[in-house]
C-alpha cells in the first residue's frame, strides 16, 4: 500500500540525499537487492558502500584496486560486491565485513568497463576495453572457457539474461551482440541500428532486450510496431506518464505525485489493458492470428480480414 502525500511542492520534505566520501569523480552506483544499501566506484580507486536511508558510508572503503574503478554490482543475495577497474582486473568483495574475496580476477588486457553477476550468483560477467567479453567463475575466481570475441571496438556493458543462460554485451563499434553463456558463441547476427557508441545494455525481466546510448535509440517500443502515427502521437500525448525520476506527470508537464523507488516496477499506467500475473495459466484465441515475414504490417485494427503475408 502506498501513502499519497498532497501539498505545494514547496513543503514537501526532500527525497534527495548527497553521499559525500569519494573525492574522484564516481563512474558506477548499484542498489543491493533489498534496497538498503548503495556501492559505489570512483576515480578515486575506491568501493565503498552506503547506507541508502539515512545517507551515510558504512564501514571502511574497499580498497585493493590501482586504477580507476569504473563498474560496481551487489551479487542477488547482497551478500558481495563485484568491481572492474582500468587496473584490468575484477575483484569480488565481502559486503558485510568489507573485505576482499579471495584474488583477482585476471585475464583481460585492457582496462575493465562492465561487470554484472549472474541471478544465481554463481559467475560474473565483465566487458573490456580489450574487445572481449570474459565469463568468471563466482566461487573459484577462475574464467569459465575462452574470452567471447567478436566486437570490433571496447565492449562498454554486459548483463546476464534472467535465467542466466544469455549474455547481452554493447560496445562502441555500435553493435549489441547476445551471446550463449554456456557454450561461449554468439547467438544470431549483432543488433545494429544505433549510429554511436553504446553506454548501457540490460536485458528485462520479460527477456525483451533494452539498450541505449547518448544519442537516439535504435530499439522502438512495443507500440511502435503495431500501431500508426496516429496511435503513436498519443502515447507521446498521454496525459498521465510515470517519469524515470519518479514522478507522474500530467498534461504540460504538471507534478501529480512522486513514486517512491521501491513502487515504481511494477506501476501500471492508464494504458495498460491487462495484467497477467507470474506464473498463471493463460489460453490464447489463435483463430485470427496472423503469421508471415510482415506480420507487424497485418495490425491495422482489422485482424480477420488479414491472415497471412507470405
Amino acid at each position: 500500500m502506498a501513502e499519497v502525500v498532497v501539498g505545494h511542492q514547496q513543503n514537501w520534505p526532500t527525497g534527495e540525499i548527497e553521499l559525500l566520501g569519494h573525492t574522484g569523480s564516481v563512474r558506477s552506483v548499484a542498489f543491493s537487492p533489498d534496497g538498503t544499501r548503495i556501492v559505489s566506484g570512483s576515480f578515486d580507486n575506491t568501493v565503498r558502500v552506503w547506507n541508502a536511508e539515512r545517507g551515510v558510508q558504512i564501514g571502511s572503503p574497499l580498497q585493493g584496486h590501482t586504477d580507476y574503478v569504473t563498474s560496481v554490482a551487489f551479487s542477488p543475495d547482497g551478500t558481495r560486491i563485484v568491481s572492474g577497474s582500468y587496473d584490468q582486473t575484477v575483484r569480488v568483495w565481502d559486503a558485510e565485513r568489507s573485505v576482499q574475496i579471495g584474488s583477482p580476477l585476471q585475464g583481460h588486457t585492457h582496462c575493465v568497463r562492465s561487470v554484472a553477476f549472474s541471478l544465481d550468483g554463481t559467475r560474473i560477467v565483465s566487458g573490456s576495453d580489450d574487445k572481449t567479453v570474459r565469463v568468471w567463475d563466482a566461487e573459484k575466481h577462475v574464467q569459465i572457457g575462452s574470452p567471447l570475441q567478436g566486437h570490433t571496438d571496447q565492449v562498454t556493458s554486459v548483463a546476464f539474461s534472467p535465467d542466466s543462460t544469455r549474455i547481452v554485451s554493447g560496445s562502441f563499434d555500435n553493435t549489441v551482440k547476445v551471446w550463449d553463456a554456456k557454450r561461449g558463441v554468439q547467438i544470431g547476427s549483432p543488433l545494429q541500428g544505433h549510429t554511436h557508441s553504446f553506454r548501457s545494455v540490460a536485458f528485462s525481466p520479460d527477456f525483451f532486450i533494452k539498450f541505449s546510448s547518448s544519442n537516439a535509440h535504435a530499439l522502438c517500443e512495443p507500440h511502435e510496431f503495431l500501431y500508426d502515427a496516429t496511435v503513436r502521437q498519443f502515447y507521446v500525448e498521454c496525459p498521465v506518464l510515470l517519469c524515470k525520476d519518479g514522478w507522474v506527470r500530467g498534461p504540460k508537464g504538471r507534478l501529480l505525485l512522486w513514486v517512491p523507488h521501491a513502487l515504481r516496477q511494477p506501476f501500471y499506467s492508464m494504458q495498460t489493458v491487462v495484467v497477467i500475473p507470474s506464473g498463471a495459466c493463460i489460453e490464447l484465441d489463435l483463430s485470427k492470428m496472423v503469421h508471415g515475414t510482415r506480420w507487424q504490417m497485418c495490425f491495422n485494427g482489422n485482424l480477420p480480414t488479414c491472415r497471412s503475408t507470405e
